[in-house]
């Protein structure tokens, strides 16, 4: 049974209660409980030792918690979170987060307890995630349950990407560096162990979440492979949905057994599989953050060829090179610039500048002539996708053409990518151009690989409009 519906009250709570909530900073049960008195929901910690907590009264139990809690999170260990799980049944919480490991990655006794939880979701009709799960963040409804350090500061509010993980360490860690440039959340779930909520369940749900528009998952596991297969296909139609799938290599695979507790799949057909039902597959967590930021940002490309705009003749040659190389994902051609759009770069810019593409209008092109050499790439109907190299040490560019290519991006129905290198402010120049709504990255490599990534989901979407 699909719990898209139930999920509401597990991802917006209005009353939490923390199972182990704590006066100390360095348990678990109390770094939660500090995170979530931001969220604005009522709280209620559960610690027969203690009597209030950051001013919130302390229930010794949870017989004497009120009958309509939304939300229990369980921050105590193995054992007495199944018995904790029981109580609260009783009091009729219908959605849990189960932080402790110690379940079914550790041997047959921690089996034995997971299956007690996965029996009593089943026959209890209640939701829970993990256990062995970093739990949830959201930063639009300020609920954050993560008791790592993570980037919950960093990343952008009004964010579109879904972030589903089944290694809540491997997501907190890619978000929290892609979060250095730029990067906007709309969700992050930690699935942890699956006992019952899986990536179906959340597939489901933010399928129909109109504030996400690309879900991202990492699973090192995938039980139900055919129906996630099936739902993602009919996602992907309208969303991206991409995955870091783990396991790649004989031994890999054991390590996910060791990890999780579950066997991994042959990855050949696993990567064949993904590829037929529309899902682009990532490989790396580099490549995760990098995909679901362009496809959340820019909705696709028209065709393949690129036209490359730079003030650096080398790296112009050098992108050249990475856009005519051979990949396993979209081809990607440089586009033949019409004499009219030649035309119109020169006489912005200097009789010498180089028109071919890449379009080189040197160190010495300033603002203007960047905007309106950019405008002629924007307007020659040979050119699908651009890709601008964007420097600011050039005395006549400033911190301008931030604003410039922006204003352009937003009117252009070609994506625009944006490479660039500024020293020690290479980071910060990057995030800037994502606050103004550009897509930027600090290597070419990684730049002509979005634009892959954005051919590869038009052609994905193209072929699948075609089936129906």
């Amino acid at each position: 049974m699909k719990k898209t519906a139930s999920l509401k009250t597990l991802l917006n709570p209005d009353k939490i209660a923390v199972i182990g909530a704590s006066k100390s900073k360095d348990k678990v049960g109390g770094i939660i409980f500090k995170r979530l008195l931001d969220s604005r929901r009522r709280l209620f910690p559960v610690n027969p030792k203690e009597t209030a907590i950051e001013g919130h009264k302390v229930s010794p139990n949870i017989q004497s918690l009120p009958d309509d809690i939304d939300l229990a999170v369980i921050t105590i260990s193995a054992a007495a979170a199944v018995k904790s799980v029981e109580s609260c049944i009783k009091k009729g919480i219908p959605n849990y987060i189960i932080v402790a490991g110690g379940f079914g990655e550790v041997g047959e006794e921690g089996k034995e307890l997971e299956e007690r939880l996965r029996k009593l979701a089943k026959d209890n009709n209640v939701n829970i995630l993990g256990p062995n799960s970093l739990g949830i963040f959201l930063p639009d409804e300020n609920i954050d349950t993560i008791f790592v350090e993570h980037a919950d500061k960093a990343l952008d509010r009004k964010g579109k990407v879904a972030v589903i993980v089944q290694s809540g360490s491997v997501g907190v860690e890619a978000l929290g560096y892609a979060s250095n440039t730029g990067y906007g959340m709309r969700a992050f779930i930690g699935l942890g162990n699956k006992c019952d909520l899986d990536e179906i369940d959340f597939l489901d749900f933010f399928a129909k979440d109109v504030n996400t528009n690309c879900l991202g998952f990492y699973l090192e596991n995938i039980e139900k492979g055919r129906q996630f297969l099936a739902a993602a296909k009919e996602v992907t139609k309208e969303k991206p949905v991409v995955i870091l799938k783990a396991g790649r290599t004989h031994t890999a695979v054991s390590a996910v057994s060791s990890h999780t507790g579950k066997l991994a799949g042959s990855d050949n057909v696993i990567s064949g599989a993904l590829k037929q039902f529309g899902i682009q597959r990532v490989y790396d967590d580099e490549e995760f953050c990098d995909a679901t930021k362009v496809l959340s940002m820019l909705s696709g490309a028209p065709g393949n060829r690129v036209a490359v705009l730079t003030a650096a003749g080398g790296y112009g040659v050098m992108c050249t090179d990475y856009i005519e190389k051979k990949e396993m994902r979209a081809l990607l051609t440089m586009a033949k610039l019409s004499e009219n759009t030649k035309k119109k770069i020169k006489d912005a810019t200097f009789p010498f500048t180089a028109c071919e593409n890449p379009v080189d209008i040197t160190a010495s092109a300033d603002d203007r002539m960047f905007s309106e050499s950019l405008d002629a790439l924007i307007e020659d109907k040979g050119v699908d996708v651009i890709i601008c190299i964007a420097f600011f040490a050039p005395p006549g560019i400033t911190e301008n053409l931030i604003d410039i290519i922006a204003e352009k991006t937003k009117k252009s129905e070609k994506p625009v990518i944006v490479f660039t290198k500024y020293g020690p402010f290479t980071d910060n120049s990057i995030k800037n151009l994502f606050y103004a709504g550009v897509v930027a990255y600090p290597s070419i490599g990684r730049a002509v690989r979005a634009a892959r990534f954005l051919v590869e989901r038009t052609k994905i979407k193209q072929r699948l409009d075609q089936e129906v």
